[in-house]
């Protein structure tokens, strides 16, 4: 099967007894397209339809199609209708239709085909057909995209990205709608391959599924515990979410450690709370041998066999000792999902924690692969002499990289993602500038904000970042010179 291919169970069943899948799994691995085989919506499982022999095919840039593997066709019309149906509803539910219409404006683009008769060429569809297209794949498979800052009409490249439809790939949307095997499901990924919202995908269909669980969803430091305080909530309102959140006795955000006179200050200190075992504060040790005096005590507690949670989600789990996510494990009655980071510092070793997990996102999409690329190569060393830091081939494919040997050396690339599909292949996504002696740091990068500012009519202010790596005291004159010449040139308050 193609890791470009999402099938699900009973869709992957009826395409395979007629082959379909190889001429499916062809064209995706071919073309390097996202490609989808339903039944039904993902993000409507609930529904049963009166026929099950017929299936649903999406993917990007083509018109999506029926097959019918049975023989009766008044079913597999009533199959289609009730489909279109579910999109419909679905539309209406996440605020789509002022994006793609009603349904008579965008149900011609479905097509029905013979199992014998699926030519993807001849489904080929327009730009902006295709994203109206992509919008709905988005619907189907629960990748529910704010349509507000999407722009149908986008023709210069940084509104096309920037109005490009998020779309889940094979491995995101497995997790997301897949349960997967035994008590702990762990993910380890890339920076910037979507684990955060993943987990709270996950997080939304387990809480609007069990109405009676408790769920409790963790991270290290108690800033980003706040952060996400605030983001489950928004992310609910956000798809929709009907049951209100009922914090403190279904749902929980927790830091990893906690304070002694505050029982719901954080994970550890809610589960030595709930065991009525010895809580340790910052002066007791380390946190690696607290979370191991925690379980010894549970065990010899008696208590062990009752559970505190029945869902445990850790988030940036690289921060935390293995210790911390065996007490999660202990706690849990139902299921622990773990994500962390493959490659959150280059001198540590990666393929440990791979082994270790049950998907590895190879993916990074908040960044062009050639500026990926420039950036771990920059960063690793592996054009100096001695090369500062190299990968074995297995770590390498673990971050993403194609490694082919060629002679005495190694040939790496990544394959093109969808979100960047739309630059150029001859455009130049990394320039490097370099300062001469007499220069003026922030004048030259206002120089190149106004150039990239001329060649994107549409950039505003949010469109650019600027750090600086290096740790001197001259960078805040730097930072105070800039942001005052931002503001005198181009009108932005930075």
């Amino acid at each position: 099967m193609s890791n470009y291919c999402f099938y699900s169970q009973d869709a992957l069943a009826l395409a395979q007894s007629a082959g379909v899948d190889v001429i499916i799994n062809s064209y995706a691995e071919q073309h390097k397209k996202q490609t989808y085989i339903l039944c039904r919506p993902l993000s409507n499982e609930d529904v049963k339809y009166d026929y099950d022999r017929a299936i649903a095919v999406f993917s990007s840039g083509i018109k999506p199609f029926f097959i019918d593997f049975g023989d009766d066709d008044d079913l597999f019309e009533e199959y289609q209708e009730d489909f279109l149906e579910d999109v419909s509803y679905l539309a209406e539910k996440f605020k789509y239709r002022d994006k793609i219409g009603r349904k008579k404006s965008w149900q011609i683009l479905f097509e029905s085909l013979s199992r014998n008769d699926i030519d993807f060429k001849k489904l080929e569809v327009e730009t902006k057909e295709s994203r109206v297209i992509d919008l709905i794949i988005s619907l189907i498979v629960g990748s529910i995209n704010d349509t507000s800052r999407i722009n149908l009409e986008a023709n210069n490249l940084l509104d096309t990205i920037k109005s490009k439809i998020i779309l889940f790939d094979t491995d995101q949307t497995k997790f997301v709608f897949q349960s997967g095997f035994g008590k702990k499901s762990v993910i380890q990924g890339l920076a910037g391959s979507g684990k955060t919202e993943l987990l709270l995908h996950k997080l939304k269909e387990i809480y609007s599924k069990n109405p009676d669980s408790r769920i409790a969803f963790t991270c290290f430091n108690k800033i980003l515990a706040s952060t996400m305080r605030t983001r489950i909530p928004e992310f609910f309102d956000f798809m929709r979410v009907e049951k209100q959140i009922e914090w403190g006795t279904k749902l929980f955000c927790f830091n990893s450690w906690g304070l002694t006179k505050e029982p719901f200050s954080g994970m550890y200190r809610y589960i030595c709370h709930y065991y009525e075992i010895p809580f340790g504060g910052f002066g007791n040790g380390d946190f690696d041998a607290l979370c191991k005096k925690a379980i010894a005590d549970i065990n010899n507690s008696g208590r062990a066999d009752k559970k505190a949670l029945d869902y445990v989600f850790i988030d940036e789990s690289q921060d935390f000792p293995q210790s911390f996510i065996d007490l999660c494990e202990m706690v849990t009655s139902k299921k622990l999902y773990v994500a962390g980071d493959v490659f959150q510092n280059i001198f540590m070793p990666i393929s440990d924690n791979v082994n270790r997990a049950d998907i590895v996102l190879k993916k990074c999409y908040r960044t062009d692969p050639k500026n990926l690329m420039f950036s771990h190569a920059l960063g690793m060393g592996l054009y100096e002499e001695p090369v500062l830091r190299w990968l074995k081939e297995p770590e390498w494919d673990s971050c993403g990289y194609k490694y082919k040997k060629v002679g005495d050396r190694v040939h790496l690339s990544r394959d093109p993602l969808r979100r960047f599909e739309d630059i150029p292949k001859n455009h130049k996504s990394t320039a490097v500038h370099l300062l001469e002696g007499t220069d003026n740091g922030p004048d030259k990068i206002v120089d190149i904000i106004i150039d990239i500012k001329e060649r994107n009519p549409s950039l505003e202010q949010g469109d650019i970042a600027v750090i600086f790596l290096d740790a001197g005291g001259y960078i805040y004159e730097y930072i105070h010179s800039l942001k005052s010449k931002v503001k005198q040139q181009l009108g932005w308050d930075s």
